[in-house]
């Protein structure tokens, strides 16, 4: 970059404030530019990048915004400082030949992303009409119909159960659920991240085509929202997709939601605008702010008073009142936990009593609570007459235990995506059953319209399948299964019923294919390894034949992004 214009920029940059000095420090061999940089709310800025660009190097901030670059010849020199959302700065310090040059630095914040924000529109419902239609033609359930009740934690671990594994976490009333029913040992989420993976849940659809794939929706306002906009991408679910409790409330039962929903937060797109007439929880993760609890859409907890150590507590409460409450009548109760997503803070009465640290306390904190809802099944004899499913929305994060799979949250490989599941219908799940046969998230929508005798919709690709004939001892319905990344939103894995295929380098996101194997593919024999070896050349009629698969599902995705069998007109 010329002269004049670097100059220019630094002009232009209105309430960045620059702090240089040089500090003599015969000690030093060389001299050095170190220093501090902030935002423009006074906090620290972390991994903004601070470079030296005519000595091709640099550092990127600490976590308390410092950063230090060694070896740097004396006189004036011209350093570049970036970071997201900020304004970048471009300043010259003079650094001493046997000394230290100080340059804190107070980035502005930058509104080229919100001014890019402010070109693109949420994306284009689509298809309302034939939305309208289909709920139009549901009909009220008669005569003895199950209750449905959905736990889903946030971002547990495939090994976080004690039935899965874990010897230092106990977790008795979820386990409980594996002798009553079945427990799935193949049962994957959508994706590696929760908003897709959650949409996927309420559609039975993969996350391409309800417009969800790409990452995690963020608070509105915010700078992460300003950069999903900015790139033309959704931050909320889209109002023509058609939502699990949509069908069930048209059809006669009561539905809510207690806990994180993260599927939006503008009018229009909130819970109970899209099927639940009862909701108490967050909108986004509990480390995502604002954190008010909100019931229905009046806010009742606002952030600062939220607390993190009693949420578990207050979301088995409000599912516990809500199950009381409609007792007489079929409901759908949707139980989704905040836990054991990032902070964890233990709730008092369970701090310290399990081997597995604070994390421990968590997971033990969830599953009393998941017993206090039991309790109250029994105690008002609905438990035989209900469908219990307890999953999660993707795999362990790094304090996570996630067995002994490869990957974690964020991966796809089977630590981020293969999840614990166990689905519990008395007279219809055989008590103490247990499957390796291959199913997910995607296939609750259709299984719980089945068992509720609701016709799918016809204008949409429901990728899901009802999984009744695995929950009667049988076979799955599905010839692979798909794995969607969690920056891009590109598939770049298929699995059948023993092999994987990896193939990273479809994802065209940088980020993700760092956290893949160096953009390096492979074939996984998922019944004898977790996934150390590629087996391509003991099996290359199975490479070839999911690469097929793969590159089809690709190029129909393309194709055809939101998964519609009629257009529009």
């Amino acid at each position: 970059m010329g002269r004049d214009v670097v100059g220019a920029f630094r002009k232009a940059l209105l309430g960045t404030t620059l702090t240089a000095s040089a500090i003599l420090a015969g000690h030093a061999q060389a001299g050095e530019i170190r220093g501090r940089i902030t935002g423009p709310d006074g906090k620290p800025v972390v991994r903004a990048q601070v470079v030296v660009e005519d000595l091709r190097r640099g550092n990127a901030t600490g976590k308390d915004g410092s950063f230090t670059i060694k070896a740097v010849p004396g006189g004036p020199i011209h350093v570049s400082i970036i970071a997201p959302g900020l304004e970048a700065v471009f300043p010259t310090v003079q650094v001493p030949e046997n000394g230290v040059a100080e340059l804190n630095v107070t980035l502005a914040r930058s509104d080229l992303i919100k001014r890019s924000a402010a070109l693109n529109a949420e994306p284009k419902s689509e298809h309302d009409a034939q939305k309208a239609a289909y709920l139009q033609s549901i009909r009220k359930v008669t005569g003895k119909t199950p209750n449905v009740l959905l736990i889903l934690f946030d971002d547990l671990g495939y090994g976080d159960y004690s039935s899965f594994g874990n010897q230092l976490i106990k977790t008795p009333n979820i386990d409980a659920y594996g002798r009553k029913g079945m427990r799935l040992n193949d049962f994957y989420a959508a994706s590696p991240v929760c908003s897709p993976s959650r949409a996927s849940i309420m559609t039975g659809r993969y996350p391409m085509h309800t417009n969800m794939a790409t990452h995690v929706l963020m608070a509105t306002g915010s700078d992460d929202a300003d950069y999903r906009r900015s790139r033309g991408l959704a931050n909320a679910i889209p109002s023509d997709e058609i939502l699990l409790p949509e069908v069930l409330s048209r059809a006669g039962y009561r539905t809510g939601l207690f806990g994180k929903w993260h599927l939006g937060d503008t009018p229009g797109h909130i819970p109970n605008d899209m099927g639940f007439q009862d909701f108490f929880g967050l909108l986004y993760p509990n480390d995502t702010q604002p954190t008010n609890l909100w019931r229905n859409k009046t806010i009742v907890v606002p952030a600062d008073r939220f607390d993190q150590t009693t949420i578990t507590e207050r979301i088995a409460d409000e599912t516990i009142a809500f199950i009381r409450k409609n007792a007489d009548k079929p409901f759908f109760a949707f139980a989704s936990f905040t836990a054991p997503h990032r902070p964890h803070f233990a709730n008092p009465k369970h701090q310290g009593v399990s081997d597995g640290g604070t994390y421990g306390d968590v997971i033990e904190d969830l599953d009393a609570n998941v017993g206090r809802i039991s309790d109250v099944l029994r105690e008002l004899k609905l438990d035989e007459n209900t469908i219990v499913i307890v999953t999660s929305d993707n795999g362990g994060d790094f304090e996570g235990n996630v067995g002994n799979l490869r990957g974690r949250k964020g991966d796809t490989f089977e630590g981020g995506m293969r999840v614990p599941t166990f689905i519990a219908w008395p007279g219809h799940i055989a008590p103490g059953s247990s499957s390796d046969e291959m199913a997910g998230v995607i296939d609750l929508f259709p299984t719980i319209l089945a068992a509720v005798k609701q016709p799918l919709p016809a204008d949409r690709v429901i990728d899901g399948r009802d999984i009744t004939p695995i929950l009667s001892g049988g076979q799955t319905p599905h010839d692979y299964l798909y794995y969607t990344t969690s920056w891009s939103g590109q598939y770049e894995a298929v699995r059948n019923s023993a092999f994987k295929l990896r193939d990273p380098a479809s994802d065209t996101d940088l980020i993700a294919r760092q956290r893949a194997t160096g953009g390096q593919g492979g074939l996984y024999d998922l019944a004898r390894d977790n996934e150390s070896h590629d087996v391509t050349a003991r099996h290359p009629e199975v490479r070839t034949e999911l690469q097929q698969a793969l590159d089809h599902f690709r190029a129909d995705e393309k194709s055809n992004v939101r998964g519609w069998t009629q257009v529009e007109h």
